[in-house]
């Protein structure tokens, strides 16, 4: 699967030493022409600027939408989180891994 073109669905969060599997609609689509990344946390709609070089990705001025919903808040918080502080990717087959250094931060499927 290329990191472009392709809705990455997510599946774990990784906090810490604790790992969260996720269910439900959250997922990231990267735009390439526009340096861009986009989605949904699960209930909110997000947008970012994205710059790429290589396996090296950031992720600048993530906004979204602010409704709150039950259940999935905790989550889609913690995604954010974790995003922001993404410096690096990985891909093996359908799976995208994000990262920051050495440590695994979120992982995806690819639909």
């Amino acid at each position: 699967s290329s990191l472009y073109d392709t809705k990455w669905k997510l599946k774990k969060i990784h906090i810490a030493d604790s790992v969260e599997s996720v269910t439900g609609k959250a997922f990231i689509k990267f735009n390439q022409s526009a340096k861009s990344a986009g989605g949904n946390g699960g209930c909110n709609a997000f947008g970012s600027t994205i710059t790429v070089s290589g396996s090296l990705v950031s992720f600048k001025d993530i906004f979204s939408t602010k409704m709150y919903c039950e259940g999935v808040q905790q989550t889609e918080d913690a995604f954010f989180k974790q995003l922001e502080k993404v410096n690096r990717f990985v891909i093996k087959g359908k799976v995208l891994m994000l990262y920051k250094d050495k440590e695994l931060l979120l992982e995806f499927e690819s639909e």
